[in-house]
């Protein structure tokens, strides 16, 4: 049933429906022969021409000092054609570490949302979302599609905030929300646009998509038994060893707080580079990792799909401060407060790792970006057909 929903959702989603959807660069199954990496990564060498290309700026991004544009740079992880073929670390941190996520959480509730599709929890992604918002209240008629995409349309602030104060993310989680973000969502955070017309970065958005995921996923919604089931039906299947934060009120939050090391957040990587495929089960949908990486059709924004920030295919990115518009055009990628990336790149069948410190301000995040794409396009493109050998 959901699946007949969800591609002809899908059609209204991406320019030109099927015939866009259809223009993504396929994503790479997994090689004949390969280990899947749930008990650990296998390692190969990068071959010497990429080598040449690609270590400079691994050397770059680890020589980093805060003050740096990029700032310093914690874990570092390539993942290609289903290996590791580079890793590096700061002082004081592993391969074992956990390091917060910050809104890649984003990225991971996003899956958690399809998972929940895929064991038919959420049968119809244009119904009205569970929120705790009041029955005639307009918020409560916003669907899990439009949470998922940031159009959503509330009165919020976040990206852009010229305070703290008037930032609405800091006075959400460490401000009079820091006790119960859904009563501050409730109360401070008014329609302000219709749903679906334009698009809003929103922490607030995946707060209640995580609070909607312990509603239908457990019978109770408690902390102790959504933990649990991310952990069942999410992160032990993929070998990730992960933890979810709650705030005192016992909602999932997640627009913000997984923690995790840089390999197992490489494996999530690899779980979208694979079409939500894992040892041969389905855990994400069909079609849901093209959802994620295609942005809506009607809001004039184009750098975010569901979940997840794109490129631009060349297009100006709008808004124009993001600046997302240099190639490899399919990657897409998770990214978090001063400098969490998960880079996915279908075209190079890569996943990059970063995870760091800096700085949201200046340059910092364009040259991130910059980096991380640099990287990707050492790597040379998968021909058509092309086999890969493990």
């Amino acid at each position: 049933m959901w699946r007949k929903i969800f591609v002809s959702g899908l059609a209204a989603i991406v320019t030109a429906g099927v015939a866009a959807a259809q223009s993504l660069v396929p994503l790479p199954p997994q090689p004949e022969g390969l280990a899947w990496p749930t008990q650990g990564w296998e390692t190969r060498e990068i071959p010497e021409e990429t080598a040449a290309l690609v270590q400079p700026l691994i050397d770059q991004a680890m020589a980093g000092r805060l003050e740096d544009e990029m700032g310093e740079t914690r874990a570092l992880i390539i993942v290609h054609h289903g290996k590791i073929v580079a890793e590096a670390y700061a002082n004081g941190f592993g391969p074992d570490t956990k390091q917060v996520s910050w809104s890649m959480a984003k990225s991971v509730t996003s899956a958690l949302a399809g998972r929940a599709v895929e064991l038919g929890l959420i049968e119809d992604m244009d119904a009205p979302m569970p929120t705790p918002f009041d029955e005639g209240d307009p918020r409560a008629e916003i669907s899990w599609r439009q949470w998922l995409t940031m159009t959503d349309g509330l009165d919020y602030t976040e990206i852009g905030a010229t305070s703290m104060a008037e930032n609405d993310v800091i006075q959400m989680m460490y401000g009079p929300g820091r006790l119960d973000v859904l009563e501050y969502i409730k109360d401070e955070l008014p329609p302000l646009h219709e749903p679906g017309a334009v698009w809003n970065y929103s922490t607030a958005a995946f707060h209640l998509i995580g609070h909607a995921l312990q509603g239908v996923a457990t019978s109770d919604s408690s902390s102790a038994a959504f933990s649990d089931w991310f952990r069942r039906q999410f992160s032990d299947p993929i070998g990730m060893n992960a933890v979810i934060e709650f705030d005192p009120a016992g909602t999932y939050l997640g627009g913000s707080l997984v923690w995790a090391s840089a390999r197992d957040f490489a494996k999530f990587g690899y779980l979208y580079l694979r079409d939500g495929m894992w040892e041969g089960e389905r855990l994400l949908p069909e079609g849901w990792v093209d959802f994620s990486r295609s942005h809506p059709e009607a809001p004039k924004e184009n750098v975010y799909g569901a979940g997840f920030w794109l490129t631009t295919d060349g297009a100006a990115p709008v808004p124009d401060y993001q600046r997302r518009d240099a190639p490899p055009w399919d990657s897409f990628a998770a990214e978090g407060h001063e400098g969490q990336t998960i880079f996915i790149v279908p075209s190079r069948d890569l996943v990059i790792v970063r995870l760091g410190l800096m700085s949201n301000e200046g340059e910092n995040w364009p040259r991130l970006f910059r980096w991380n794409q640099a990287v990707a396009s050492a790597f040379p493109v998968l021909e058509p057909g092309e086999v890969l050998i493990p």
